[in-house]
């Protein structure tokens, strides 16, 4: 009997501020092009197992323009990764972040969840302090939030809301994302990124993971 792989799948993130354009070489292949800062790429499909990362800068082959060289641990069938880039360009290092639960067995589907949306947040700005994250009607979504940190998912209901990013313990509000819909059923990392003191500035950009799994 024939068993079917559920091929993981990747995307790249580039959050290093003063990095240049990227290509992001996973087993020799070229799988990210050109990633420029606060892009981020299309999932690719992989073989669940290690891989070897290289990132260089963008249309070098050069060994001396490589930035990164390291292993990505082994990836799981069926789930959904975000290969984030973080650091300032002379400190660059990767996070690997799962983005989605894994694929159903027989009997579930992906279905969206009507009412309700999971976030996230990922902090990926290096001279930002630790902040706290919170939305319209609950200022207290995420607390003590620290560089190179990524926080569970939480549920919110769908809606449309204010993101207010703060630091950590204070009220000032350091950045904000105005009136941004969060679907039900969808899954959300708001990402922040940039300088607090330097260009690019600091702010926060909202991606779409995947949908929720549901029993049908």
């Amino acid at each position: 009997m024939q068993v079917s792989v559920v091929h993981p799948r990747v995307r790249a993130l580039h959050t290093s501020p003063g990095a240049p354009a990227l290509d992001v070489y996973i087993d020799d292949s070229l799988r990210f092009p050109n990633v420029g800062f606060a892009q981020l790429t299309e999932y690719v499909s992989l073989w669940p197992e290690r891989h070897r990362l290289r990132i260089l800068r963008a249309g070098s082959h050069w060994p001396e323009d490589t930035l990164l060289d390291e292993r990505i641990e082994s990836l799981r069938s069926g789930l959904d990764y975000t290969l984030a880039i973080v650091g300032e360009a002379q400190d660059m290092h990767t996070l690997l972040v799962e983005d989605s639960s894994p694929l159903p067995v027989e009997g579930r589907e992906r279905v969206p969840v009507a009412t309700r949306a999971k976030v996230r947040f990922l902090h990926a700005s290096p001279d930002a302090p630790a902040v706290d994250v919170g939305v319209t009607g609950n200022p207290a979504l995420f607390l003590q939030v620290a560089f190179a940190q990524v926080t569970p998912f939480r549920e919110l209901e769908s809606g449309t809301y204010d993101v207010q990013v703060r630091r950590a313990g204070h009220d000032a509000t350091v950045a904000t994302l105005p009136q941004y819909t969060f679907a039900g059923g969808n899954r959300y990392t708001l990402i922040a990124l940039g300088l607090v003191d330097g260009q690019p500035a600091f702010r926060i950009m909202p991606a779409v993971d995947a949908f929720e799994l549901c029993p049908t």
